[in-house]
C-alpha cells in the first residue's frame, strides 16, 4: 500500500514539475514576443517588482473576522512562505503541497496568474487551502517597510508577508 501511495505521490510531483516547467517557458515566449513588438516588460515593472522579490513568510491569511489562517498557530514546524521572482514568477511553499505561477506588477497593482498546485493528502492543509482561495481576489500592494507587505483585494480579504 505505500509503494502505491509513494508512486501516486511521484508521479503528482513529476506533474506538478512539468506544468512548472510549461508556465516558465510560457513566461519566457510572452516577454520574448512582448520584445519584438518593441515593448521591454523589464521597464516597465523592474523598481516595483524590485521592492517586492525575495521569500516572504506567510503570516495573516485574512478573509473576514471569522474566516483567517495564521500558520504558526498551527504548529505545523516550518514556516510556509511565497516566494516572488525577479522574472514574474511566484512559489508557495506550504508544509504540504507547493504551488506556483506567474505574477504581474504595476505601481502599487498586483495579479497572479497560472497557479498550478500539487496535490496530496496531508494532515492540515489549512494553509495551502487558505492561499488557493486568497491568490485570485488579491490585486494591490501596501508595503509597510522592508521587513512587512501587505497584500489586498478591493475589500476585506489580505495577505500579511514578513522576511526576516
Amino acid at each position: 500500500m505505500l509503494q502505491k501511495i509513494s508512486v501516486v505521490m511521484k508521479a503528482r510531483f513529476l506533474i506538478f514539475a512539468i506544468l512548472t516547467l510549461c508556465m516558465v517557458a510560457c513566461n519566457g515566449s510572452r516577454q520574448n514576443q512582448a520584445a519584438c513588438n518593441g515593448d521591454n516588460p523589464a521597464e516597465t515593472d523592474t523598481a516595483a517588482t524590485a521592492d517586492i522579490t525575495g521569500q516572504w513568510y506567510i503570516e495573516n491569511i485574512f478573509f473576514n473576522d471569522t474566516t483567517y489562517c495564521r500558520p504558526s498557530e498551527l504548529g505545523l514546524g516550518s514556516r510556509p512562505y511565497i516566494s516572488l521572482g525577479s522574472d514574474g514568477s511566484y512559489s508557495v511553499i506550504t508544509n504540504c503541497n507547493n504551488g506556483a505561477g506567474s505574477y504581474t506588477v504595476s505601481g502599487a497593482a498586483i495579479s497572479f496568474h497560472d497557479a498550478a498546485w500539487t496535490e496530496m493528502a496531508c494532515d492540515n492543509m489549512a494553509t495551502e487551502e487558505a492561499m488557493r482561495e486568497i491568490l485570485p481576489l488579491l490585486n494591490a500592494v501596501d508595503r509597510e517597510n522592508d521587513s512587512v507587505m501587505r497584500i489586498n483585494s478591493g475589500s476585506e480579504p489580505y495577505l500579511i508577508l514578513t522576511r526576516n
